[in-house]
């Protein structure tokens, strides 16, 4: 599932570059709904991609702490997921907010409420910004992968020691 929510992710930040890079091609309306649609599509994948890796993030902690809770291992799994989320919830949390701002920010441009370079500017920061969420929902997916590996083997060390 980790991977598949990547994929998500590396898509949406892929599609939200061809974007941007699509914005400085050609001025005129040809490219500007080429533009837009390519916002539009990127947008709503970042959203969806960052909103689903904190749900699988939140309900992977959730199941560990239960699973957790019920064989009497302590609270370990809790606490090294909450490191987790930590990590990359802030970063996350940013991109979203950016991604969605900088959409805004796009049709405000589009209407003249608002200077391009405003767009422009923000575009920059908001790729940025999705490169680091990226990178660290990378790292936290795949130590989240290995703490579900590990909970199951410890899981079945259990049951094979209670003779189950």
């Amino acid at each position: 599932m980790g991977i598949a929510l990547l994929t998500l992710a590396v898509v949406g930040t892929a599609c939200f570059a061809a974007s941007l890079l699509l914005g400085y091609v050609i001025p005129g309306s040809h490219s500007l709904r080429s533009h837009f649609v390519l916002a539009l599509g990127s947008t709503f994948l970042l959203v969806m991609a960052h909103s689903f890796i904190m749900f699988f993030l939140i309900a992977t902690g959730v199941e560990l702490k239960d699973m957790e809770k019920a064989a009497g291992w302590g609270d370990t799994f809790r606490r090294r997921t909450i490191a987790l989320k930590s990590r990359v919830f802030p970063a996350m949390t940013l991109a979203l907010l950016m991604v969605i701002v900088n959409f805004i920010l796009g049709a405000a441009a589009h209407t003249r409420a608002v200077p391009q370079s405003v767009h422009s500017v923000s575009s920059w920061l908001t790729l940025a910004v999705c490169v680091w969420a990226l990178h660290r929902e990378y790292q936290v997916l795949g130590a989240n992968n290995r703490l579900i590996a590990e909970a199951a083997s410890r899981r079945e060390d259990t049951s094979v020691r209670s003779g189950t």
